[in-house]
């Protein structure tokens, strides 16, 4: 389908965002096994049922639009596990794979929030009104798992540099 308005660019964003969430529901469980830090690993097992209902949501927003989903790849969230990938190979130790994890998964909820913003904003100006606050539903959980991954990021740092 040739994307030839703001209503087709809407949906095929909406489309992309069903991807990113799709595609975490995958990843989330890896780095979950690969965490060594017990409130890390509740944060994002928490967080893999969040995402699971994320594009439960977005599957409703399509119903309510009275479309399906087009197939859309997100390249950048291929991107961070191909990043993901590439430092497994380099063998770090637990905790720095910890790091680097919740780095990502911070990675991960910053590009999220700012996609969700972005669909908000588009949602209200187009007149998707119903969709919105399933929108902005997920766009908050994503607010709330960002800054409490972060603040563990954070202390784990101020771990390893107490070493």
């Amino acid at each position: 389908m040739a994307v030839q308005n703001a209503q087709e660019l809407f949906l095929y964003k909406l489309a992309e965002m069903y991807d990113v969430e799709q595609k975490l529901t995958q990843v989330l469980p890896v780095l979950i096994k690969e965490v060594d830090n017990q409130a890390a690993r509740e944060v994002l097992s928490e967080h893999e049922q969040e995402t699971r209902q994320h594009a439960r949501n977005i599957e409703q927003c399509f119903q309510i639009l009275g479309t399906q989903p087009m197939a859309v790849e997100c390249q950048a969230v291929k991107g961070l596990k191909m990043d993901h990938d590439m430092f497994v190979q380099q063998q770090p130790s637990p905790t720095i794979l910890t790091k680097f994890d919740l780095k990502a998964a911070c990675d991960s909820e910053t590009m999220e929030i700012a996609k969700y913003s972005g669909l908000i904003d588009d949602a209200l100006n187009l007149g998707f009104l119903q969709v919105v606050p399933i929108l902005h539903e997920n766009k908050l959980q994503e607010e709330v798992v960002d800054k409490k991954v972060a603040k563990i990021s954070h202390e784990l740092t101020k771990q390893l540099v107490k070493r």
